[in-house]
């Protein structure tokens, strides 16, 4: 039977068993084994590209190895939990962790051990600016690692670490070793072109193993029984791409989809009120921003270098209504460059600017900028406060942005781009040429060191749109990566916030997506705000 064949066979099983139980259950009724977890995801975000880590950047991969390979640890919200590495602990100084691993083997039979585990952060580590730069953040800091036995795994930082920020290693998937070894040739360029998927059932150390794999179709997860971990609950997992949402908005309402994993907002919105169905709301990891830029040698348009220009442009933004149109009320107030998932580490003296154009205007007119006859304000040099926008789509977010900005006197041209970090950082990464762009960021790591370093100086020319470089800034960021202290910690981050966020205004935080997913009542154990193994282990039917 052909690949092919098989696959619409097992998506056709998917659907009429999936027809049969959906709908019911409210999560308290009695656990049903066995079913399959039918989970859809859009082509534009969710796409499966590939079963290897080093290729794919899309939610389809970050699904896949969750379920296909081991890590060290897990994540329930921001809080830390034992996976692979069933304990660990810190040396004194705080820059070694030792971690002690479960007895395991791979799907194939061959022993899961530490080893497994030194040669994939050695050669993550080894080829960082190359194959591996898609993973190789997970790492960041790590001087070197070490396996003393077969069950203990050592990892070295260059400083110490906070143990919070340990986990940046949840997205740190463990590859088999003798898999993967033959592929890290060509001065590990082969590494990103080995597709593991071409070989089912894929050699898996995690939950599931891939007995099916359909980039723009169905990819089937069929339990790996010699996981070392809880066993899942269910008979298979199928993660279903669609096209578009309408398509995954038809299958969760006709009972064919348990979980519509990406696009929430808009398939919430869609399916609100159908019966056998459930919205799941979680904190948000995505933050959409307005930079501005910061460059102090930018030759054009001094006058946005002034803070109290870029305060106006704040309070000239309706947030509320950015939030109803773009996330069809699933948002948050754009509060900080870190996200609601990260809460913890945002000071309460750091909040959303309120609307208030009235505000706006009486700080413009302070600073004698005057409406034109068009009603555009002018400089003292008689240059309109009109500026470029750089963006990737014309969005109706811009369209509001230049509706609120213009009724202050302020015109916004947007530039269309499919360059947009070229057009950004332009010319040579110098940042001379660019007035304002917007950029949207989803950060999966609770921990805030991977979201604050992108307004380092060392971001410069990379993913700093803004084009701000402070050299406190960057002490407190080197500074917070080796503060044990959680206390001391927390202080740094804030003082970090407030440079960039206040005394500067570099960035201007518009808004925060929820996280949104909608679950047939059916189901149980489907907790979003997981990562790691867990997540898939313990999602289960219930009896109605």
């Amino acid at each position: 039977m052909t690949r092919l064949r098989r696959r619409v066979g097992v998506v056709a099983v998917l659907a009429t068993f999936m027809a049969g139980c959906s709908g019911g259950g409210d999560g308290q009724d009695e656990t049903v084994k066995g079913g399959v977890l039918s989970v859809g995801v859009t082509a534009e975000l969710g796409r499966l590209e590939s079963l290897n880590p080093m290729a794919s950047n899309l939610l389809g991969s970050w699904l896949a190895r969750q379920m296909v390979y081991p890590a060290l640890v897990q994540l329930d919200g921001a809080s830390l939990r034992p996976a692979w590495a069933q304990s660990w602990e810190a040396s004194a100084d705080g820059r070694v962790y030792t971690f002690r691993l479960r007895d395991g083997s791979w799907s194939d039979g061959t022993p899961l051990t530490a080893e497994d585990a030194v040669w994939t952060a050695t050669t993550e580590l080894k080829y960082k600016d190359g194959a591996a730069g898609l993973v190789a953040f997970a790492l960041a800091g790590v001087e070197s690692v070490a396996a003393p036995d077969p069950r203990t795994f050592v990892v070295t930082y260059t400083k110490p670490v906070a143990p919070g920020a340990l986990t940046a290693l949840a997205y740190f998937s463990v590859l088999p070793k003798h898999i993967w070894e033959p592929h890290a040739g060509n001065d590990g360029k082969d590494l990103a072109t080995f597709h593991p998927e071409d070989q089912l059932p894929l050699v898996s150390g995690g939950p599931y193993t891939v007995t099916e794999f359909d980039p723009d179709g169905t990819t089937i997860f069929e339990p790996n029984p010699k996981y070392y971990g809880d066993k899942p609950q269910v008979d298979a997992v199928g993660v279903q791409v669609f096209q578009n949402a309408e398509g995954m908005v038809q299958a969760l309402k006709t009972g064919a989809l348990a979980w519509g994993y990406s696009d929430g907002a808009t398939i919430a919105k869609s399916v609100e009120g159908t019966p056998g169905l459930s919205v799941k709301r979680t904190p948000g990891r995505a933050v959409a921003l307005l930079n501005i830029n910061s460059n102090p040698d930018k030759p054009d348009h001094p006058e946005l270098k002034n803070v109290r220009v870029r305060e106006a442009m704040s309070l000239a933004i309706d947030r509320a209504e950015l939030i109803e149109v773009a996330l069809n009320g699933f948002g948050q107030p754009g509060r900080s460059l870190l996200v609601p998932a990260q809460a913890g580490w945002i000071p309460e003296a750091i909040a959303a600017d309120p609307f208030d154009p009235a505000r706006a205007n009486a700080i413009l007119d302070e600073l004698g900028y005057r409406r034109g006859t068009d009603g555009i304000r002018v400089t003292g040099t008689g240059a309109p406060m009109r500026y470029e926008l750089v963006v990737w789509e014309i969005s109706r977010v811009v369209e509001i942005l230049q509706k609120n900005l213009k009724d202050v006197g302020i015109d916004l041209q947007p530039k269309l781009t499919e360059e947009y970090t070229a057009t950004v950082t332009a010319p040579d990464g110098k940042y001379l040429d660019f007035d304002l762009a917007f950029s949207y960021w989803e950060f999966l790591d609770p921990d805030p060191n991977v979201s604050l370093n992108i307004y380092t100086c060392g971001s410069w020319g990379s993913v700093n749109f803004a084009g701000y470089c402070d050299q406190n800034y960057d002490t407190l960021h080197t500074q917070q990566q080796a503060t044990v202290d959680e206390t001391q910690r927390h202080a740094q981050v804030g003082q970090m916030q407030q440079l960039l966020l206040r005394d500067a205004r570099a960035t201007l935080p518009l808004y925060h997506a929820d996280g949104v997913h909608v679950v047939g009542t059916g189901w149980a154990g489907i907790e979003p705000q997981r990562y790691g193994a867990d997540l898939w282990t313990g999602a289960h039917r219930v009896k109605g």
